[in-house]
């Protein structure tokens, strides 16, 4: 069947403007994204102050929004890192750094963590992604300790003797968790276990491969250090269980599974066509499968993110933008959600085979999309909150907003503040003149 996409133009959106689909997603925001907060100015006489104006400004968000950072100093101008620099930070507040096996130990005891490491493309040194984070307030996300594709993440040199390499994961787990333990506090542990790779495409690891991972990140990691575990987009499908009976099983041997990651690539102009035409991921089905793996009662990530801007067209564009839009507005909505990442930024930029759609924010010149605009209204406008007011007279004034940190500010008095808006609680701050 030769797909036109646009030939259905409102199909996509009469998936997304159902009245149970937009009052889950609005209430779901609502409820779980914001909390209710009371501020009271005292005076300097200890009294309260009533009538005094304030002003508050959310500074950040709790909630991760992020991309993976492989393109970091990767481009062949100073102008063009740059730019790549300026639009991650305007729009994320997490990123995703490389610990692939196959590029970061090319060659046996010899890993490539320090900044002036031979470059490889996609893939910069931790050192250097971990130094350029801490400046600019990102959080960070490791990526990935254990995974057994030989195309993505075994080194050539990794032995087929299972016990050999059983001895070697547990040696390259211990040496990342004592470099970067203390300032990475997320990691993927185990990723694509269950993907479904034919057998040529997997390293033969030893039986249980799994849940060893997991109890040598326990045994290097800190107690503060989330362990993940992540998978590919075909478990979006409810009616597919092998996801779930492998965190379950994982979680009864002991494993201490922090966070299931959920991956969702769109990775073909043609499977963007079938989303435009209603025939792939409605809603219905998103929160059905969130549902399924919120049971599990431990947080879920939005790992790695693509969808195609067919042909780059207007028509493309438009469709790319609304489509993240509406992703994420939903899983933002969803209270199992802790996190999104997007995973490639820029056109371009994604791994070899994977870089023929035009699926990035950017496009090869590091100028944005619609899509990119269309996140950018929503993390960094719709989701933030600032709003100014009077004091009651009781000194109070009372504000619902979206969690994270806060400045107040008190004009005319110089009095200024910082507070916390977190889940499931109302905040009470004093300020005192």
């Amino acid at each position: 069947m030769q797909l036109t996409p646009f030939d259905h133009p409102n199909s996509y959106r009469n998936h997304w403007n159902t009245a149970e689909v937009t009052t889950r997603i609005q209430d779901g925001i609502e409820k779980h994204r914001k909390s209710d907060a009371r501020v009271q100015v005292i005076g300097a006489d200890g009294r309260p102050m009533p009538g005094a104006k304030l002003t508050v400004r959310q500074l950040n968000s709790s909630f991760h929004f992020g991309a993976n950072i492989f393109k970091l100093g990767g481009f062949k101008s100073e102008e063009l890192n740059h730019a790549y620099e300026t639009s991650f930070l305007k729009l994320f507040n997490g990123a995703t750094v490389p610990f692939y096996w196959k590029t970061l130990e090319v060659e046996q005891d010899h890993p490539r963590f320090t900044t002036n490491s031979v470059r490889i493309d996609r893939r910069p040194p931790p050192d250097f992604v971990v130094d350029f984070c801490q400046r600019n307030g990102l959080r960070m996300h490791g990526h990935t300790l254990s995974w057994a594709s030989k195309n993505w993440s075994i080194p050539e040199w990794l032995p087929l003797d299972p016990d050999e390499t059983d001895r070697l994961v547990d040696k390259r787990i211990r040496e990342i968790a004592e470099r970067y333990g203390n300032v990475i506090k997320r990691w993927d542990v185990l990723n694509e276990a269950d993907a479904g790779y034919a057998p040529e495409e997997v390293h033969p690891m030893s039986d249980n491969y799994e849940a060893k991972a997991f109890q040598a990140a326990s045994r290097y990691f800190a107690d503060d250090v989330r362990l993940d575990i992540n998978e590919t987009t075909g478990y979006w499908y409810p009616h597919k269980k092998a996801y779930l009976h492998q965190i379950q099983r994982l979680l009864d041997q002991g494993c201490d599974i922090g966070a299931v990651g959920l991956q969702f690539h769109i990775m073909t102009d043609e499977e963007m066509y079938r989303l435009s035409l209603g025939e792939r991921f409605a809603p219905q089905q998103l929160f059905a499968t969130l549902d399924q793996y919120a049971k599990f009662n431990l947080p879920i990530h939005i790992s790695e993110i693509t969808l195609t801007a067919p042909e780059n067209s207007p028509e493309g564009l438009a469709l790319q933008a609304d489509a993240a839009r509406n992703f994420y507005r939903l899983w933002f909505s969803h209270p199992a959600v802790e996190g999104i990442t997007w995973w490639n930024v820029p056109d371009g930029g994604a791994a070899p085979g994977e870089d023929t759609v035009y699926s990035g924010l950017l496009y090869e010149d590091l100028t944005p999309k619609p899509s990119y605009h269309a996140l950018q209204q929503l993390i960094h406008e719709e989701w933030r909150t600032e709003v100014s007011g009077i004091t009651d007279a009781k000194g109070c004034f009372e504000f619902r907003g979206f969690h994270g940190e806060y400045h107040i500010d008190v004009p005319g008095y110089a009095v200024q503040k910082n507070m916390h808006l977190s889940p499931d609680t109302t905040t009470d701050i004093t300020i005192t003149h």
